[in-house]
């Protein structure tokens, strides 16, 4: 019995001296200390994570909030953008009116024509400008190519105009180079048309129809239609098929006329 405690003592020095001097006692403490890291961890991820989900939501909403406003801020300065492009473009348009000053002598207001396919099927159209502008029956209406039409019906705040190529439309016209003067009218379908032509009237596909300017209506020398086709009618006379030399279908800005008597 002594001998086996005896035994039991000298064993429980040596574990003693061993764990005291090898490297088990070491690695013991390091995995304590990692345990007790890990544990503190853990327990401040568990207490924290409400907080932390609710800064990381508020955040978000931050971040969202301030896209919106950069978004919006964007979307105004290409706003004014296009608004600043677009006013230079149409200062443009409306320079280019008036040409070398060819309807000087006219009291000029520029009008915004107004393309309704309802108007040009009956060979009509529609401007923004009425009385309130100075608008008035039977002003001419053009633009910096030629001859567009005339007013004939006013409102307070817009203009019915009667294109040159409605059959109720005529105008006296000449000859670009001949000056031979010819009656001209309206034929629907986006044509004009001038009949009882001498045979030796010197006219031709190509040829350009301008303003006499004898009807203080509108001022001479201004296109008004280009020849199409010259051809024979059974009344001894010839026709000549025109079209406008002003494209309806891409009108932006027009200038309304009245003469200026003074």
């Amino acid at each position: 019995m002594r001998k086996f405690k005896l035994w039991l003592i000298l064993i429980s020095i040596g574990l003693i001296a061993f764990d005291k001097y090898s490297f088990i006692s070491n690695l013991r403490d390091d995995v304590v200390i990692w345990m007790q890291k890990q544990t503190s961890l853990l327990f401040y991820r568990i207490q924290s994570y409400p907080r932390l989900v609710l800064l990381h939501t508020t955040q978000q909403q931050e971040l969202a909030s301030q896209n919106a406003q950069l978004k919006k801020q964007i979307e105004e300065y290409s706003l004014l953008l296009k608004q600043s492009k677009n006013q230079t473009q149409d200062a443009t348009a409306v320079n280019q009116l008036n040409p070398n000053g060819v309807y000087d002598d006219f009291n000029q207001i520029v009008a915004k024509a107004i393309l309704d396919v309802n108007f040009f099927v009956n060979n009509q159209m529609l401007i923004d400008v009425g009385s309130n502008k100075g608008s008035q029956i039977g002003s001419a209406v053009v633009n910096r190519d030629g001859v567009i039409g005339q007013v004939f019906n006013v409102n307070s705040n817009s203009s019915q105009v009667t294109l040159i190529t409605n059959p109720e439309f005529k105008i006296y016209v000449e000859q670009s180079i001949t000056k031979s003067k010819m009656l001209a009218q309206g034929s629907g379908n986006g044509n004009i048309i001038v009949r009882y032509l001498d045979k030796n009237d010197k006219i031709q596909a190509g040829d350009i129809l301008e303003t006499t300017g004898l009807d203080d209506v509108y001022p001479a020398r201004i296109p008004v239609a280009k020849v199409v086709k010259v051809f024979y009618e059974n009344n001894g006379f010839n026709s000549a098929l025109c079209v406008p030399v002003v494209d309806f279908h891409q009108l932006q800005y027009v200038l309304v006329l009245k003469y200026d008597s003074k």
